[in-house]
């Protein structure tokens, strides 16, 4: 298996699960606060969260899956030397165009909030915008002293567990990824390490990144699911530990199920993986401006068909301008991190993780 093809795709409507799951508590907070049902846990945003971690270990493993010798500790120096820049440009692109759109006065969650009686919307943003506030949680808050009530975009909490937990992960790589039975290892360690968001679920990516080829039954793949999904509403410490063990089952069945992964592999679903970064780096901004200004003045929370003809109008200004990012702002991002790296690293050719 030289390629895996479809997992661009799933990232993508991982994210834009999310932003959906963020809508709702816009403007249906019962569906968050209120009587919890089955259908809050198909879209547990924290499930998505935990896959999104899963699946960066797979990726981040993957590449060294086959190598060996100096090939092998290149590739996890190349990669260690990129990952900060590689998370760096989106991150700060989406805090200052927060502060620009706080600083002319075009964010309106605070006053939609109160309308709809959304706690989660109202928690945010809720302070004088600062340019240097801004610059610091770009380049350092955002990562290692994340706070969310004086963040611009508490959306990026993941991300400081995503740089920390992807450097614990190249540590256990140098030591033990090398080793062809190594698959032993890092579930050992993934079941055994603590369940601090990030972590846990990025060495079950490396662990599954590990398995031999092999082709697993289809009735054990629809238990798997169902238990995947089950395990991940816990709430509270065994929440997070659960939700991790569940985000890995699904992203074993994904790789177990072809025939899916060929569908997340259609064009308009692998440009929604390209874009997913971005998407997820904008979407609270969206909510947290255009949608709750259209919210306001066309009252649409008193209308199931305008808070859904909003939600359209909000999904496509957002995959545009999370397309234009991408463009202007995501992939040069990774082309800079490349550079940085290849200033000290001679990187081996690897194979491509789709």
């Amino acid at each position: 298996m030289n390629r895996v093809y479809g997992l661009e795709g799933m990232r993508g409507v991982a994210a834009f699960w999310v932003f959906t799951h963020h809508f709702l508590l816009v403007f249906y907070p019962d569906f968050y606060y209120g009587e919890h049902t089955w259908v809050n846990n198909i879209f547990n945003a924290e499930l998505a969260a935990a896959w999104f971690f899963v699946h960066s270990g797979f990726v981040l493993s993957w590449k060294s899956r086959n190598l060996e010798g100096i090939e092998y500790k290149m590739i996890i120096i190349d990669q260690s030397l990129r990952r900060y820049l590689r998370l760096l440009l989106p991150v700060m692109f989406s805090i200052l165009l927060t502060y620009l759109l706080m600083k002319v006065g075009l964010t309106y969650n605070t006053e939609y909030a109160s309308i709809v009686n959304s706690q989660w919307l109202g928690r945010y943003l809720n302070f004088q915008p600062d340019i240097f506030e801004a610059l610091y949680q770009s380049f350092f808050g955002v990562y290692f002293n994340f706070k969310s009530v004086s963040a611009y975009n508490p959306i990026l909490w993941t991300i400081g567990y995503e740089l920390i937990s992807s450097y614990f992960l190249f540590a256990f790589l140098a030591i033990f990824g090398w080793w062809r039975s190594s698959v032993w290892v890092f579930f050992l360690i993934g079941l055994f390490i603590s369940p601090w968001k990030g972590l846990m679920p990025l060495i079950l990516g490396a662990a599954l990144s590990r398995v031999p080829t092999h082709k697993t039954p289809y009735w054990a793949l629809a238990i798997f699911t169902i238990f995947g999904f089950m395990i991940s509403d816990f709430k509270g410490i065994k929440g997070d530990y659960l939700r991790s063990l569940g985000a890995a089952l699904l992203m074993y069945v994904l790789l177990q199920m072809p025939e899916i992964r060929r569908v997340l592999s259609l064009k308009p679903l692998k440009i929604l993986g390209d874009i997913s970064y971005s998407l997820y780096a904008l979407h609270f901004l969206f909510l947290s401006s255009m949608t709750s200004y259209l919210g306001m003045i066309w009252q649409a929370h008193e209308s199931t068909s305008m808070a859904v003809g909003l939600y359209l109008i909000t999904t496509a200004a957002l995959l545009v301008s999370s397309y234009v990012m991408w463009l202007l702002v995501d992939r040069p991002g990774i082309v800079m991190a490349k550079k940085f790296s290849s200033l000290f690293v001679h990187k081996p050719a690897v194979r491509t993780v789709a």
